[in-house]
């Protein structure tokens, strides 16, 4: 690029920045004069109003009232263009970062359009930047130089790319810049992905993909499944794709109008900071483990997710063992819904045994009339809601009967003269009426309870009845087996995590769906790991939201409790108005790490990867664990003077993390997480490989990976998580022999 164009570039840059700094001082003046009113506001408030007080009367309360309203109104004023100001203070440091020179079809002139992080609109209505969500910018990541379009609310814009340019322009500078049609192998994207990680993700609107926007925008489906391998910025995409909803629809949806499920809470923590860089509010982020456990409201003690892993991994010497396992699947497979289902039909038409209520020999409902109530009046409610209604319709007919059995009972007091106080006549006949009835009040309540554990243990003590005729592929002993796991431990007062879906799934087809409707987009990352059923109760608790499931089969953590397959749900989304679409590039790791975790995957894996080259994954056997970690001293302090900011020490097992992190933290700086409630830090991390999935580190050290750790098939795609971790340097230690999976 010759010096003319630098210097058009220049000059155009700086009548950019003018704007903006012109548009930021206008903002940030804005800001203080609100700031400034708010505090005259509080001083008049107090000047006039006073300290409240009774003694003066209502008045002082409106007058009171009117500055609080005065005051909020304020507040909001001052917090929007506080947003705006901080959105002017990005753009002054970058304000874009490509170009993109399109001629429409009829007209004459070019049109030279910048692409940013936000749109930048001077007085006269003129755009000097577009924000790369604008639907002319959706060209930038489409469209080679040559014909082009997009779509607009005034239709499909036909045209011609003449010029696409890249730049990096950091602190108002532009530091370098070329034309370019933008594919994988562009020098910008390379230079992006050398990087060291830091401790947040963050946003990619610079190096948006085709097949990625073509994620992010898609609107033609109300629910996307997509499949991408390791790298292919499946959470980044989702990311930007609630950041694009939010820009084209902000007239109706705003942040409180979309979830996101994640992993763990480490993942929360690790993406919160993409939706304020791109300007956007965080949305509600949680994890099915923390719905589930917040919405089972129960005595017994509830296992997580981590737990169950642990169990898994950890414990295969005890006895138990199998009988867990086999209960894992039993409860995870596609049959396990249908004996759900099944059994929800049978427990709603079930004969509930109602009784005649009779007080005093006369009959207030009889059970034919309660068997009407129930299977007629309040047929179209959930169970549980028919059981309330006929409760109080009981107690509603009992009132006038039992009313008068109080004034009967208060009079005979009275004549008697053992009592001469009126209220401790009231309170003494009150007590009588209800002593006496305590027996049909205890025959209301057992006609009319709902126990969802209750519900639950008499689905496992009738199991062999509702797994009949549904193929579920276990014998009779086994499915006898199942059943004595699960009533023991209900019993001793445990719930093992397999059996919290179950039951969630229950709660919402007797007790009936929580609102939802305030939500109309959610997000679900890392979909693999989500059972048949979890997703069934997706949709149970958001029918009417668009979803935007991501996923990656090949990370499958569990090899007991998955996905499966996505075919295994696509009886739950409607056929027409779902797309499955598969990511066919990873962009995360260099080559050489990306094809040797390929390798681990004992299968062909025809996907794309990103032409960067790094030194080839390292094997290395050692005498015994110790000497792996003294190793791992060695590493930590070599690729930490090479400058990689984050290192990820990955185990199997939180005991192996444990372990780890006592031997290394009095020798060097060194965390842990170990929960997966722990909070995420850009550091030298020791994790186990189950809560580390979704994260990114420059430099991963995986922990033994020797024949008596990785042992079995099962365990092939927790090593393969663990790899695909790895963005420049990835080394596997072991001691013994080394796993079998690394040599298929």
């Amino acid at each position: 690029m010759n010096n003319f164009e630098w210097k058009l570039e220049n000059q155009w840059l700086q009548e950019v920045l003018k704007e903006a700094r012109k548009q930021f001082n206008e903002k940030h003046a804005f800001k203080e004069k609100f700031r400034k009113d708010s505090i005259e506001t509080q001083k008049q408030l107090w000047e006039d109003v006073g300290p409240l007080s009774i003694a003066n009367g209502l008045e002082q309360v409106v007058d009171f009232m009117e500055f609080i309203t005065t005051m909020k109104i304020q507040k909001k004023r001052h917090e929007f263009v506080r947003k705006l100001e901080e959105k002017y203070k990005k753009i002054l440091l970058s304000p874009y970062f490509g170009r993109m020179d399109f001629l429409e079809r009829g007209d004459e002139k070019t049109q030279k359009c910048y692409i940013g992080s936000f749109n930048l609109i001077n007085d006269n209505f003129d755009f000097l930047v577009y924000d790369w969500r604008a639907p002319i910018s959706s060209m930038y990541y489409d469209y080679e130089i040559g014909k082009a379009n997009y779509i607009c609310p005034e239709g499909k814009i036909h045209g011609e790319i003449a010029l696409k340019r890249q730049y990096k322009i950091n602190n108002g500078k532009i530091e370098y810049m070329f034309d370019s049609n933008l594919n994988i192998d562009d020098e910008i994207l390379q230079g992006i992905l050398s990087k060291s990680t830091d401790s947040k993700m963050k946003n990619i609107v610079t190096t948006i993909q085709r097949e990625q926007n073509k994620i992010i925008r898609n609107e033609d489906y109300k629910n996307l499944i997509v499949q991408g391998p390791a790298g292919s910025g499946k959470t980044s995409i989702a990311l930007h794709r609630i950041a694009y909803i939010l820009y084209k629809h902000r007239d109706k949806i705003a942040s409180k109008n979309i979830i996101i499920f994640s992993p763990n809470e480490i993942f929360n923590e690790y993406i919160s900071n993409v939706l304020p860089q791109l300007g956007e509010d965080n949305i509600c982020q949680t994890t099915f483990k923390e719905y589930m456990q917040k919405v089972l409201e129960s005595a017994f003690k509830k296992e997580d997710y981590s737990e169950m892993m642990e169990t898994i991994l950890a414990a295969k010497e005890d006895p138990m063992y199998p009988k867990r396992i086999m209960s894992i699947k039993y409860k995870s497979s596609m049959q396990f819904i249908d004996i759900l289902k099944k059994y929800v039909d049978y427990t709603e038409k079930e004969d509930r045994n109602f009784k005649d209520i009779i007080i005093r020999d006369k009959l207030i409902i009889s059970s034919k009339d309660l068997q009407e109530l129930f299977f007629k009046d309040y047929i179209q409610l959930p169970l549980k809601r028919r059981l309330q209604k006929i409760r109080e319709r009981i107690l509603f007919l009992m009132e006038p009967y039992e009313k008068d059995w109080v004034k009967k009972a208060a009079s005979e007091l009275k004549e008697s003269d053992s009592y001469i106080d009126k209220i401790e006549i009231r309170n003494r006949s009150i007590a009588i009426v209800k002593n006496e009835m305590k027996d049909i009040y205890s025959k209301i309540n057992k006609m009319t309870e709902f126990d969802l554990i209750d519900i639950y243990k008499k689905l496992f003590m009738k199991l062999e009845c509702f797994s009949a005729n549904c193929n579920t592929g276990y014998s009779e002993k086994e499915i006898a087996e199942i059943k004595s796991y699960t009533l023991e431990n209900l019993k001793a007062g445990k719930l093992n995590y397999e059996d919290q879906p179950p039951l969630l799934y229950l709660k919402g087809a007797l007790e009936g769906i929580p609102k939802t409707s305030e939500i109309k987009y959610v997000i679900i990352d890392e979909a693999q790991d989500y059972t048949p059923l979890q997703y069934e109760i997706f949709y149970q608790l958001f029918k009417h939201a668009n979803m935007t499931i991501l996923g990656d089969l090949n990370q499958s953590i569990n090899p007991f409790m998955n996905v499966g397959d996505y075919n295994n749900i696509s009886h739950i989304f409607p056929k027409d108005n779902t797309c499955i679409i598969n990511l066919t590039k990873s962009y995360r790791s260099t080559m050489e790490i990306t094809k040797f975790s390929r390798r681990l995957l004992g299968k062909e894996i025809t996907d794309g990867c990103v032409e960067r080259s790094g030194a080839e994954p390292l094997i290395l056997g050692f005498s015994d664990e110790k000497a792996i970690k003294e190793k791992f001293l060695e590493d930590i302090k070599v690729h930490k003077e090479k400058g990689y900011k984050s290192i990820g020490i990955i185990t199997r097992t939180v005991k192996e993390a444990n372990e780890i992190y006592n031997f290394l933290k009095e020798k060097v700086h060194v965390k842990a997480i170990l929960k997966d409630d722990d909070e995420y830090v850009s550091d030298t991390l020791v994790i186990p490989a189950y809560l580390a999935k979704g994260l990114e580190f420059d430099v991963v050290l995986i922990y033994n990976a020797g024949d008596e750790n990785y042992c079995c098939e099962e365990e092939r795609l927790l090593l393969y998580t663990a790899c695909t971790r790895a963005l420049h340097v990835l080394r596997i230690y072991y001691s013994g022999n080394c796993t079998p999976l690394l040599h298929d």
